[in-house]
């Protein structure tokens, strides 16, 4: 069984066709939505949890694994140990960042280093007295979204002492990894060690989801600048930006804001798109002079009622 029930975080059953996931998804996060709930750290935590299980179930191929299992559904996808198996990746390519350091010199402090600051062991001994490589170790990094924007700098403890500062740069993905070599599971008469792959993990964002290097979010956007037109002001990852939405904008539009997603890793000054989704935020209470307006706009649409 799944730690997290995506279907009951929705409010969906498991047979939910695409159009129930959309419907249930734009509800909640309407109803949750961060710009509607300064402040609210319990509205904001299910919010990301709306915006998570909508990013899982919305994707066929996703949700198939998920369907099948649960919360190793991802580990699967990737081939990293936690899935069915529990088995590490062999080999990979080397990461497209790099430890500011020579190397892990201590094979003492890195058995410290593996059980405190990471999880799972792979591989297993061999035998006999032919000289056999040792087997790699996957382990994960989590890192913000942010720190995916901005490039990080971090400092590693390996055991009690020894510290080594990991360097990412700005636009690094979800599952780039790390090769430390050397320091996976030991050889074997003679052999030579394995490796340990760090791989990356971004971590789930209130606001913002990403694809490639492209971020989509929510924007509440009053009735009246959604019927008549107007600017209204978007938090981007870039700073505040405003955006111009033509009259008749409907609830549920996509706007594009070019070149203000993500960085392209390893490129300089080209970035992604900013996907905004327009939320019609429907007013619930109006003053005596805004209901007055309302009345005459709805005489002038239907004379034929009386109001």
């Amino acid at each position: 069984m799944a730690s997290k029930d995506y279907y009951k975080i929705l409010g969906i059953e498991k047979n939910a066709t695409s159009e129930d996931i959309k419907k249930a998804f734009r509800k909640l996060a309407l109803q949750h939505h961060p710009d509607k709930n300064k402040g609210d750290k319990v509205a904001e935590e299910k919010f990301k949890a709306v915006n998570e299980a909508n990013s899982v179930l919305i994707d066929p191929e996703k949700r198939k694994l998920y369907d099948r299992y649960g919360e190793n559904w991802e580990q699967v996808q990737q081939g990293k140990p936690g899935g069915p198996s529990g088995r590490p990746r062999p080999g990979a390519q080397p990461p497209p960042f790099t430890f500011e350091s020579s190397d892990f010199e201590n094979d003492e402090r890195f058995e410290d280093l593996f059980s405190q600051f990471f999880s799972g062991q792979a591989g297993g001994r061999n035998r006999g007295p032919r000289a056999r490589n040792g087997s790699n170790l996957e382990a994960e990094v989590q890192i913000s979204l942010e720190d995916a924007f901005t490039g990080i700098s971090q400092m590693l403890t390996i055991g009690t002492e020894e510290q080594y500062r990991l360097t990412l740069k700005k636009g690094v993905r979800e599952g780039q990894q790390f090769r430390l070599r050397g320091k996976g599971q030991p050889g074997q008469n003679g052999g030579k060690n394995g490796d340990l792959l760090l791989n990356i993990r971004i971590a789930a964002h209130a606001r913002y989801t990403r694809t490639g290097n492209d971020l989509r979010c929510k924007q509440l956007v009053d009735l009246v600048t959604a019927v008549l037109g107007g600017k209204t002001r978007v938090q981007t990852m870039h700073g505040e930006k405003i955006m111009t939405l033509q009259p008749g904008t409907q609830n549920g539009a996509v706007l594009r804001m070019r070149g203000l997603g993500m960085p392209v890793y390893d490129s300089m000054d080209k970035y992604g798109d900013l996907y905004v989704e327009v939320l019609v935020d429907i007013p619930r209470q109006l003053s005596p002079a805004e209901h007055e307006l309302y009345r005459q706009l709805a005489k002038v649409k239907h004379p034929e009622n009386e109001i």
